[in-house]
């Protein structure tokens, strides 16, 4: 197909729409949607992530048995190389492999099928022509970020820093925060969050997630930035704010931590905290030596938690909640019609752990006694 008529936008004038061939229309190497790494990298890898985590199969099969819907025309900006594709990258996406311009990844069946039961090919699209990337961004936010067709967290994110950095990088941290609050119909203090929590999402991607077995796409960002909330974590992280999205004072290891704790699932697909619910346990954690100190050993956030008000806190608690369970054990005895040799095996492996604690505790209550004396 032929190169469209190029058309000219100036900066001050409404978008121009237009018919524009398939094959002309580029992916966004900035797309907001993936790390820049998938966005500007190989077309096929590109491809591989819309057919994972997009969807792709439902568009392939909607445009190819009922054609290009006309009501939604795609947002691009004109280069040297074609038009780049600002909004509609997945729908872009599936009308190239409907026209055969590239092909399904290596063994997705499916979509090999959907390509060809279609009835519909379309090779010209209508597309909404603005004068650069700067004039469109806004569009963009309020579509996304207050509009109907919402980004994730960490894409709502990489849109404000995006904003910041075109419009407001001028403009001091402050009033920037003020002016994308505006813009974005949020607060201050919630962009600055967002900006902060971001940083350390990019430190992170930057230093590979440390190591840890972590899957990107499974990086709840919403987490990272609700973390930032609580004093304690912040403090922990070594910034000065909630809002700091400079951090240079920022402890790095502290970071691993918090990704390790947050992110890293077991085999049940859960990690040490499992969901924002229990931020407010860890930052309790992270304000205490000891409880950090059990909870890279143990992994487990309600014991840490227990120890993060104390030892003798802690084990008060852990022994009311043994007398609790015991009890109840008590109370189930009677209605038991049948007794097994391994529930007298485990009553008297329960009866002896019981021994050993009230000895320990004994002799190290006379050891304070003792020492009480010598003073």
């Amino acid at each position: 197909m032929s190169r469209a008529k190029k058309v000219k936008v100036s900066d001050d004038q409404p978008p121009v729409q237009r018919w524009i061939g398939v094959d002309e229309l580029l992916f966004d190497p900035e797309n907001p949607r993936f790390p820049p790494e998938i966005a500007a990298g190989e077309t096929d890898r590109l491809i591989e992530r819309f057919v994972r985590d997009e969807r792709l199969l439902e568009l392939i099969e909607s445009i190819g048995n009922q054609g290009y819907f006309q009501g939604e025309p795609l947002l691009v900006i004109d280069s040297s190389d074609g038009y780049v594709v600002l909004e509609g990258n997945r729908r872009l996406a599936a009308l190239k492999l409907l026209s055969g311009e590239i092909d399904a990844p290596s063994g997705r069946i499916s979509i090999e099928d959907a390509v060809q039961a279609a009835t519909h090919s379309p090779t010209e699209v209508p597309c909404l022509v603005f004068s650069d990337r700067s004039a469109i961004l806004r569009y963009l936010g309020f579509r996304h970020i207050t509009g109907i067709k919402a980004w994730s967290a960490l894409q709502k994110a990489r849109y404000i820093k995006r904003l910041r950095l075109e419009y407001y990088a001028d403009l001091s941290y402050e009033n920037s925060l003020r002016a994308l609050a505006k813009e974005t119909g949020s607060k201050g203090a919630y962009i600055g969050q967002v900006l902060a929590a971001l940083a350390l999402y990019e430190r992170a991607e930057a230093e590979n997630f440390f190591g840890l077995s972590i899957n990107a796409e499974e990086v709840d960002f919403s987490i990272l930035s609700t973390s930032l909330s609580y004093v304690n974590i912040v403090e922990f992280l070594g910034l000065s704010g909630r809002m700091d999205a400079a951090q240079s004072g920022l402890k790095v290891r502290n970071l691993k931590h918090m990704f390790l704790w947050n992110f890293v699932k077991d085999e049940s697909r859960k990690s040490i905290v499992k969901d924002s619910r229990n931020l407010k346990k860890l930052a309790a954690v992270v304000a205490s030596p000891a409880a950090v100190k059990d909870l890279l050993k143990s992994g487990n956030l309600d014991q840490a938690f227990s120890l993060s008000k104390g030892p003798a806190t802690a084990l008060s608690e852990a022994l009311l909640a043994v007398k609790s369970r015991l009890e109840t054990v008590w109370g189930i005895i009677p209605n038991v019609s049948e007794v097994t040799p391994q529930h007298v095996d485990v009553a008297l492996a329960v009866a002896k752990q019981a021994r050993s604690v009230r000895t320990q505790l004994q002799a190290m209550l006379q050891d304070m006694d003792d020492g009480g004396l010598d003073d």
